[in-house]
């Protein structure tokens, strides 16, 4: 579009590549790193002042031994619930309760912001101070992250007239015909709905440069994907969109799901069930992922008891499988692990 109140006549366009934010695509599970929680609120009413003035600073707890435990913002006297700051973690505003259950351990960095910082951002609602906090991210020592720009650019000779009118004008540049191969994903510990993704081949020749992608199937519009062609895969994966006619559903057993203690410790053994189900009248391939936790502490022992013939990546904890199922086809898929902990100790487990 463009609005420089005059029309542009027989323009010649060039198309080069750029960097767009990313757009939401199917969603990936990412590694599940065990600690402990704490089993009251961190946030001691006595440790902050009744003016938020009165923080002389905040840290994260250091994990060392010895150290206290839990979010230590220093202060004096008292507070009222009106009083209260407000309370942002990674850009969300959370309850005094909620943050209280925060993971030390999972805290990067916490920031106190008063006065006019505070409510020239949040408004009013942080007029009583802002603690804000950023959580550590847990793939970091796994996951490599490439932003390189394509030096790609794409030259219309074919002159187009651009009115000034703020419109969006689109212009074709070329047309390919693929072999494409169609598969299904699903993650149901993240979103309980499936994804229809497009496996394509020998996509380097292609030219892709990344950016948003409005996805039309089957002559009906579905909705945005992003295409990353920085990928190093063999296959580029374009996701399609939802469809509700192949079904997954996770449900916790609690008659395989047991409490046991051991001594000092404390033994839980989670069982899930995984039911999927094809109402399509086509055959589908699927790919089912699911996760177990992992521990970061000596004294936190994680054991996968049963992985339900799943492929098992043990550096993220991730399980993975591959369906092959006939229209109408149900099938049920069970996992199961225990973990065992000082039975003083708590730890989320859901």
């Amino acid at each position: 579009m463009q609005t420089t109140g005059m029309d542009w006549k027989k323009v010649k366009l060039s198309l080069s590549s750029s960097l767009p934010n990313q757009w939401g695509n199917a969603p990936v599970l990412q590694s599940w790193f065990l600690g402990y929680i704490n089993p009251v609120a961190v946030m001691d009413r006595r440790l902050m002042s009744n003016r938020i003035q009165g923080f002389e600073n905040a840290k994260p707890y250091s994990g060392s031994p010895g150290a206290s435990e839990g979010l230590l913002i220093r202060g004096s006297g008292s507070i009222r619930d009106s009083d209260a700051p407000m309370y942002v973690v990674n850009g969300t505003p959370m309850s005094s309760d909620e943050f209280g259950k925060l993971d030390p351990s999972t805290v990067k960095s916490v920031n106190v912001l008063k006065g006019e910082a505070a409510t020239s951002i949040y408004g009013s609602r942080g007029s009583n101070g802002v603690v804000v906090v950023t959580l550590k991210d847990g793939l970091e020592d796994y996951v490599t992250v490439s932003n390189n720009e394509l030096n790609v650019s794409f030259d219309i000779d074919m002159p187009f007239d651009i009115p000034s009118n703020g419109k969006e004008q689109t212009a074709t540049l070329t047309q390919y015909e693929l072999a494409t191969f169609y598969k299904y994903y699903s993650v149901p510990k993240l979103d309980k709905d499936s994804y229809l993704l497009a496996e394509v081949a020998d996509w380097e020749k292609l030219n892709l440069m990344p950016g948003e992608a409005n996805i039309i199937f089957e002559g009906t519009y579905v909705g945005k994907s992003f295409i990353d062609p920085n990928s190093t895969q063999d296959t580029l994966n374009l996701t399609l969109g939802r469809d509700k006619r192949v079904v997954v559903k996770k449900e916790k057993l609690a008659d395989f799901s047991s409490v046991k203690f051991l001594g000092s410790n404390k033994l839980q053994k989670i069982t899930y069930e995984l039911n999927v189900k094809n109402n399509k009248k086509d055959t589908v391939r699927m790919m089912l992922k699911d996760q177990y936790p992992l521990s970061t502490l000596k004294d936190i022992e994680v054991e996968l008891e049963e992985d339900g013939g799943a492929m098992n990546n043990k550096d993220v904890g991730v399980l993975t499988w591959k369906l092959e199922l006939a229209p109408g086809e149900s099938r049920k898929i069970r996992f199961a692990y225990s973990v065992k902990y000082p039975k003083d100790r708590q730890i989320n487990l859901n």
